[in-house]
């Protein structure tokens, strides 16, 4: 069917658009003479026609949302060669306003003449009881081969005198391919243009309708209306919906998972990475790169992540078997950690711990490392952590009190720079450049009310948080060294007693950030080198952190892998110590050489572990060696650097500490085997759990530990890696490891 009658008028309001030329703009005046003068000429350039034909999707123009044998409407409508002949003359001589102008009276005829026969579509689908499911343009959903397909379908070629190139582009160019895909019986007509679905994000016609996303996480449902092109994972951020996004979103850690359980969602790059096609079938796609083109329904994976085993966080004191029940004088204690918060709540007068509360920081969703979390505050996102972790503690220190029946006498907070500036809402614009200039490291003395944001002048957010006795509460943060070594470390060396005493020792926390530091009462040198999120199972391609199924203990014999999970459940991922065990089995099998390649029967598919929940084999790649070889000789070499600015040898050490979660659980024997420690260490090792907190908790009861945090500081220098030769030496040797 062909069609040659349009009443198009010209929009004003469009074309002045389309050429950016607004009421207030300088020229606005000399455009709109300008658009008169020429209007009349434009409407007699025109040369508008369509044709219309029914058929069938064929094979290669087929795609996801439309399968091979689909019927489908094929429309092209087209304005003639002669408004961009005249276009093109234009500015062929230097008449740049006119040539613009022509252009854009030819897009919007054509956008509106293609709109005005929507009418006609639809009488003609009715007549033969035919529903519109969905319009296509490519390569928008389906494929340029879809044009030629339309092209020979309704004979455009002889019809409307028209052509098309080798790579499926009509002419004249100011044409246009719609394709409707068709159901039988159906009443329904979904016919307009989605500009979500478009690639052209600079189009100046485009304007996206909002979307409902109904998120289903943990057994609750949330109805989200967005009205911008915004991921779901930058979605669910402002709402408060917690999804991991280890790299911040930049669609390669594969931690923010989603099931798209109604509607449609394209399959990204980074979702074939990630996903196996049976996975993508069932709607699996990365929150980071996935963005709604309609109404969308999708379940997260939370509930994992909330399940996460953090186990030797708390460093369960020893009390000479006493408890407490909160009646007397109490303090709480807390770690903010990049990856999680511990906070303890401690009688004030035995130590004993009366109860304490675990969770993942949940600015996670804005990167695992602080790197990540640094730019999310400087791009605009401040207020959006600082809220983040406000409500961590928050939802803590409910539990803690139980609900405001336990008022603390004080709480005291210790945490990396980044943690404290972010808690702080401080500018953090020159923590992640160089020179790394820290907004305020000093102890902090604060209110609770303050801290949390809260204002006892008005109706709290909670109804724990209403006495003024509670607002008034005494907070302290500790004080820390530098940018890179915090307060958390300064916690940790008072928690161990480094400072007091004469004999040399070592302190090592194993995190998100390797931080270390020796020394005794007298001098104490502190370091931190980027060891990346590997040793909580970041940037493992199966990865994950410390949850129940994650595996965490390997053995490996004749080729076969037997694994162990945390709290025996079925495999679900690699957690950190996983990867540390997998790591020396394959070196100790022989099926990682000295430089950490793998043997070339698993370089492209990895050496299987074991077997998913849903059938899929949880492996171990070349990638995943690479992670911890970065992380191991980065770790090494800034442990080595610091005893040689120190000046002792490995074997005059006393003790080496070891903090933080991963430390905990770590084997000791299988990380020396894989380099990340000296052999002669493995004797003198000291396991403290999470030092930290521990540090907190004395910083809050014991007289005199406040002053002495302050003289570790004093007597604490930081030895830059970076630019240390020595360091870089060390890195490159340790690149390397000793296989058996």
């Amino acid at each position: 069917m062909k069609v040659t009658d349009f009443k198009v008028q010209f929009s004003r309001e469009n074309i002045l658009h389309l050429i950016d030329c607004y009421e207030d703009s300088p020229i606005y005046e000399e455009v709109l003479e300008e658009y008169e003068r020429m209007t009349q000429e434009a409407y007699e350039r025109m040369e508008p026609a369509a044709v219309l034909e029914f058929g069938k999707i064929p094979k290669e123009a087929a795609s996801p949302a439309a399968p091979e044998g689909t019927r489908a409407l094929f429309l092209i409508v087209t304005v003639g060669k002669r408004i961009s002949e005249w276009s093109t003359a234009l500015f062929g001589e230097g008449r740049y306003l006119e040539g613009m102008l022509a252009d854009a009276f030819a897009d919007d005829y054509l956008m509106q003449a293609s709109e005005s026969l929507q009418p006609l579509v639809r009488s003609i689908c009715g007549e033969k009881q035919l529903g519109i499911s969905r319009r296509l343009e490519a390569p928008t959903g389906i494929g340029m081969e879809a044009q030629k397909a339309a092209y020979e379908a309704t004979d455009a070629g002889p019809i409307l005198g028209m052509d098309i190139t080798g790579s499926f582009m009509l002419s004249p160019v100011k044409s246009t391919c719609q394709i409707y895909l068709l159901k039988e019986n159906s009443t329904e007509y979904h016919m307009d243009h989605n500009c979500r679905e478009c690639p052209n994000k600079d189009c100046k016609m485009r304007h996206v309708a909002p979307i409902r996303l109904e998120v289903r996480t943990n057994g609750e449902s949330h109805i989200l209306i967005s009205r911008d092109e915004k991921t779901v994972l930058e979605i669910l951020r402002e709402q408060g919906i917690y999804v991991p996004a280890v790299c911040a979103g930049r669609g390669s850690c594969g931690k923010c998972r989603i099931r798209v359980a109604e509607g449609e969602a394209a399959v990204t790059p980074s979702d074939e990475r990630i996903f196996t096609p049976q996975q993508l079938s069932q709607g699996y796609r990365l929150a980071c790169t996935c963005y709604p083109i309609g109404d969308m329904t999708v379940v997260t994976e939370e509930e994992a992540e909330k399940k996460m085993d953090i186990i030797g966080t708390i460093s369960h004191r020893k009390t000479d078997g006493m408890e407490a029940d909160g009646s007397g004088p109490v303090m709480v204690g807390i770690d903010i950690g990049t990856t999680t918060i511990a906070m303890e709540l401690v009688d004030m007068d035995s130590g004993a711990e009366i109860d304490s509360y675990l969770c993942i920081n949940r600015q996670r969703r804005y990167g695992a490392d602080v790197i990540s979390r640094i730019q999310a505050s400087v791009e605009g996102k401040k207020e959006e952590l600082q809220e983040s972790i406000r409500q961590d503690l928050f939802t803590g220190l409910e539990k803690l009190t139980r609900g405001g029946e336990i008022v603390p006498e004080k709480v005291v907070i210790a945490g990396n720079t980044t943690m404290i500036h972010l808690l702080m809402g401080y500018p953090c614009d020159t923590l992640g450049v160089y020179p790394f200039i820290p907004h305020q490291i000093q102890k902090i003395e604060s209110t609770l009310g303050e801290i949390l944001g809260e204002n006892v002048t008005e109706p709290p957010r909670t109804a724990w948080l209403c006495t003024v006795q509670m607002y008034r509460t005494k907070v302290w943060i500790l004080p820390g060294i530098s940018t890179f070594v915090g307060a958390d470390i300064v916690s940790d060396i008072l928690s161990c007693g480094l400072a007091e005493s004469e004999k040399v020792s070592m302190l090592i926390d194993l995190g998100t950030n390797g931080e270390m530091g020796i020394g005794n009462r007298e001098r104490i040198l502190v370091t931190s080198t980027a060891a990346g999120p590997a040793f909580e199972g970041g940037n493992i391609v199966h990865g994950s952190g410390s949850i129940p199924g994650a595996i965490c203990n390997v053995e490996i014999e004749d080729g076969r892998a037997r694994v162990r999970t945390i709290q025996n459940e079925p495999p679900s991922g690699i957690c950190g110590t996983g990867a540390i065990e997998t790591l020396y089995e394959l070196l100790q099998a022989g099926l990682v050489d000295e430089t950490g390649l793998l043997e070339e029967d698993y370089e492209e598919d990895g050496f299987e572990l074991a077997k998913g929940r849903d059938g899929e084999p949880i492996c171990f790649y070349q990638k995943d060696i690479r992670e911890l070889q970065l992380a191991k000789s980065a770790v090494r070499a800034g442990l080595e650097t610091l005893l040689l600015r120190y000046e002792i040898s490995p074997e005059d050490v006393d003790k080496v500490y070891l903090a933080g979660g991963f430390g905990y659980r770590m084997d000791v024997e299988k990380a020396v085997g894989i380099g990340l420690i000296p052999e002669v260490f493995a004797d003198k090792i000291r396991v403290i759990g999470n030092g930290a907190l521990e540090g907190a908790v004395r910083y809050g009861r014991e007289e005199g530990a406040m002053d002495l945090a302050e003289d570790i500081v004093k007597i604490s220098s930081e030895i830059g890696l970076s630019s240390d030769k020595a360091f870089n030496d060390l890195y490159m040797k340790h690149m390397y490891f000793e296989c058996s």
